[in-house]
């Protein structure tokens, strides 16, 4: 096979323009090849896969390590999916248990040594290895001797000073060429997988945001793809009409229908939000985790705390593939065990979005929240209220109007002034109520 590629790439460098005509059709017909396999695959037993070819815009900081999928080369660099055959986008195995990081890879290091040092390709391990691995029969990256290879490294020159004068940018669809590809692990880790020297100039230039592309994932990763679909779809506190209350964090899941309405509450809080790094944070009801998400960002010590079992699961898998370090509580804020595990009740800001409002409908909720209130200190608190024409809150023990509730929260939390904030689509509206001399 080896042979036959070395063969059919030097008739096509033979043609006219390299025979870039004859690649760019090959490509597109690849890409359809990709495409309705994946949307054959994406109809079989609810498994669902987006288009192998979509664009994912990350920060290339997120790609630390090497995928280990192991081929009969000693060199841990050659590991990866062979792209030359037919690649299951859904794969099982350790191939995702990764022990070799991006940044110890040869091109990696020759190119932070030629942007920031300027040292020669010839100087560098990273030339020498692929100079004696061409000598002895391999062709890489379409060269077979050192005039190819040095013709390569000049365009991986003029390719450090593109992206470093214009930015970094997509390649255009109608070639076909992918981006930077990667592969998912069963903790929704990004392992690296293809384009090496693009990803080498990004983390070397420092840019932020990268276009990149998923080959593989691994199944576990999927069957958690699968459970968010179906949380989506089904009913209680994770989702309504079909859609998921929050965003749930992880790029690989944008595919996942979700409610938009946090985002412009999040604004509506961030702009009113005194942002002091390591204070502590309390988000109540977190559900996946949006919020919590936001507030670490904005340099604040999370603890999130979500009733019910597999959303705080998810929020914690989520949270855990996004490298955050908040901490996801399973309980009833207001039981003692949950208490206990965030104590002590001391916090610079509390999110409490439309939550309160389940804990009022019985007596002894009622009394439990009051008590909270009375025993948590708090500088700043972020409140939604329910609507009192909800439906679930017909006949309950307590059915306030959105002011009458924040009134009452204000008076057990000893708080000094309260302003609305926002006020969404569906009529609530958002409170921020703070403490004048909190330390």
């Amino acid at each position: 096979m080896g042979k036959i590629r070395r063969l059919v790439n030097s008739v096509l460098r033979q043609l006219p323009g390299e025979g870039r005509i004859a690649k760019e059709a090959y490509r597109k017909l690849q890409m359809r090849k990709e495409v309705a396999i994946a949307n054959l695959i994406g109809g079989i037993g609810k498994v669902t896969l987006p288009n192998p070819y979509t664009r994912y815009w990350i920060d290339p900081a997120r790609i630390q390590f090497h995928t280990k999928y192991r081929t009969n080369s000693s060199d841990w660099e050659d590991w990866v999916f062979d792209q030359n055959k037919y690649v299951a986008q859904v794969q099982n195995g350790d191939w995702d248990i990764a022990v070799h990081r991006v940044e110890d890879m040869r091109v990696f290091q020759a190119i932070n040594d030629r942007v920031h040092h300027g040292v020669a390709w010839q100087f560098t391990e990273y030339y020498q290895n692929a100079i004696s691995q061409i000598e002895s029969g391999r062709e890489l990256w379409g060269c077979s001797d050192r005039l190819s290879f040095d013709k390569r490294c000049e365009e991986i020159d003029h390719l450090i000073e593109s992206i470093s004068t214009q930015g970094y940018r997509a390649r255009t669809a109608e070639t076909g060429e992918k981006e930077i590809l990667i592969n998912i692990s069963r903790e929704g880790f990004c392992l690296f997988q293809d384009g090496r020297h693009r990803l080498a100039i990004a983390r070397a230039l420092q840019i932020k945001q990268i276009p990149v592309q998923i080959l593989v994932r691994h199944s576990d990763w999927q069957s958690f793809r699968v459970l968010m679909h179906n949380m989506a779809c089904g009913e209680g506190g994770a989702s309504k009409r079909g859609v998921l209350y929050q965003a749930p964090m992880h790029f690989d899941l944008a595919d996942v229908p979700y409610e938009h309405a946090c985002a412009d509450r999040w604004e509506a809080i961030k702009s009113n939000l005194d942002q002091v790094a390591g204070v502590r944070a309390l988000d109540v009801g977190c559900n996946l985790g949006f919020f919590s998400h936001q507030l670490e960002e904005c340099g604040y010590s999370c603890i999130s705390v979500e009733y019910e079992p597999t959303i705080a699961l998810a929020a914690r898998k989520i949270a855990y593939a996004e490298n955050r370090k908040l901490t996801i509580v399973t309980g009833d804020i207001l039981s003692e065990k949950t208490q206990r595990e965030i104590a002590p009740l001391d916090f610079s800001v509390v999110m409490a979005l439309s939550i309160f409002h389940h804990f009022i409908k019985t007596k002894d909720g009622y009394e439990r929240l009051r008590q909270f209130m009375n025993h948590i200190r708090i500088g700043t608190m972020f409140f939604e209220s329910h609507h009192e024409s909800d439906p679930q809150m017909q006949g309950v023990f307590y059915n306030p109007t959105q002011n009458e509730f924040v009134k009452l929260i204000k008076e057990w939390g000893g708080f000094e002034r309260v302003e609305p904030i926002y006020v969404a689509t569906d009529g609530r509206t958002l409170f921020k109520l703070d403490q004048q001399h909190y330390r």
